[in-house]
């Protein structure tokens, strides 16, 4: 238990300090981005009876956006070099495995899973047996993982598509495996202006007969009438592992990111409401 608290802390202050790594892309640095990953861990406190100490940091990764950790215990990392107008890596960004194979608290592998031209900024990631579930507006996408462990069999598939919000922190979220062997994830208000779909365009009906965006044409099993709003802003989700069974689980959130399930099955979200647009948040 100890060195499962240990682990999950020393990751903890390394994604504090991966913060650090936005400032490094702007023109005009922070002082914080200046001082050294070991300095920037001093200026962190932790309450009584707790520490923190470095899991990972620069030059191994930059700039993360969202974490996993497999039944290896390996940390999955997306990183956000290519964000917005930083065009930092022509190469696409990455997913890397990090991990530490010596177990003393840092990580001492970086392996990247995938990298490509087409990841700009992914936002959730889900690492589930031999599958890896990464959100990115417009795609839900899924890899396969191959037998090495380390890499992925080829090209994603798309399990949906269009989730607007591209290259933009309010688009398509993170996902998560829930306690019912359900897939969970969200998106925040820039991701659902047109229709989502899956991979054959075939539009997506929840389990009350809505299409899931402001194009879609079904609400409640009818067809939606002019000027009637249904669905919208960000919008909360679970289906099957494979895209079925879908169901909305909230909606009228302005930046939702990362849901969790307690054992009860009650689910929970945060949500970026703070700055003026404040939503009215819905649920089923």
């Amino acid at each position: 238990m100890s060195k499962l608290r240990n682990r999950l802390l020393s990751l903890a202050a390394g994604w504090s300090l991966g913060a650090a790594a936005i400032a490094v892309l702007a023109p005009a640095p922070s002082a914080l981005a200046q001082m050294t990953p070991e300095e920037t861990l001093k200026t962190l406190k932790a309450p009584e009876g707790l520490e923190i100490s470095l899991f990972a940091t620069e030059p191994g990764l930059v700039n993360p956006t969202d974490i996993d950790i497999d039944s290896r215990g390996r940390i999955w990392v997306l990183e956000a070099a290519d964000y917005r107008r930083f065009k930092t890596r022509p190469e696409g960004d990455r997913i890397m495995i990090l991990e530490d194979t010596d177990g003393d608290g840092k990580a001492d592998q970086y392996k990247v899973f995938y990298q490509d031209p087409s990841l700009f900024a992914p936002l959730g990631i889900c690492v589930l047996g031999n599958k890896v579930y990464v959100a990115q507006s417009p795609n839900v996408l899924v890899f396969d993982i191959d037998e090495s462990g380390d890499k992925a069999k080829g090209p994603p598939k798309v399990l949906f598509t269009g989730f607007t919000g591209e290259n933009h922190d309010h688009g398509v979220h993170a996902g998560i495996f829930g306690p019912d062997g359900r897939y969970y994830f969200n998106g925040g208000n820039e991701s659902t202006h047109a229709l989502v779909t899956t991979a054959d365009k075939t539009p997506v009906v929840d389990s009350l007969g809505s299409e899931i965006g402001a194009k879609g044409k079904m609400y409640r099993g009818k067809e939606r009438q002019k000027g009637q709003i249904g669905y919208q802003d960000g919008m909360a989700f679970r289906c099957d592992l494979d895209g079925k069974n879908f169901e909305t689980l909230g909606w009228n959130f302005r930046n939702n990111y990362e849901l969790t399930v307690d054992s009860f099955g009650t689910v929970w979200q945060s949500d970026n409401d703070d700055d003026g647009n404040r939503a009215s948040a819905s649920t089923t």
